[in-house]
């Protein structure tokens, strides 16, 4: 038995990731994370553009991680943000549209995919959560996430900001 916490905690974990090796790591890593690593790899080539000043590189960038990733909101958000720097509210307002879209699309395909699954389960879960008031008169979420409902109030605003320069 050693007295150093590190190996004694390799003895009893060793498949904890906290103490293998870079090496193990990558050699171990699905696929999916090497898209996770790239996808972040290039939101910090964005951010860093974005800190000097090169926006339309940036932009660009953001563009293309959300083509790729729909749901990327740090995508969309960064976007918003630079449109918004540069007053370009038409092209914000087209990009809060798109990601709200896509919100509500997976939103909506998560619920077929839930009513496919099992139905009778589905059809059940929906009437608890209609009678608990989770469910709207269209069988849609009450609750809105943070990020959809942030993106329905900025639209307003832009939406408002372009009608008061008409």
């Amino acid at each position: 038995m050693t007295n150093d916490p590190v190996k004694a905690n390799w003895t009893r974990k060793p498949n904890h990731l906290l103490f293998v090796s870079n090496s193990e790591i990558k050699a171990h890593r699905p696929a999916m994370a090497k898209k996770n690593i790239a996808r972040k790899t290039r939101m910090d080539e964005a951010r860093r553009l974005e800190k000097e000043g090169k926006s339309a590189d940036a932009l660009k960038i953001y563009r293309a991680l959300a083509r790729r990733k729909p749901l990327n909101a740090d995508a969309y958000s960064r976007m918003m943000v630079i449109l918004r720097k540069q007053k370009k509210y038409e092209a914000e307002l087209e990009t809060i549209q798109q990601a709200i879209a896509a919100a509500e699309k997976a939103i909506a395909s998560n619920q077929e995919a839930f009513d496919d699954k099992d139905r009778d389960s589905a059809a059940l879960s929906r009437k608890l959560a209609k009678s608990l008031g989770l469910l709207n008169d269209e069988g849609l979420p009450v609750y809105e996430e943070p990020q959809l409902r942030a993106w329905r109030k900025r639209e307003a605003v832009v939406e408002k900001r372009l009608e008061s320069r008409r």
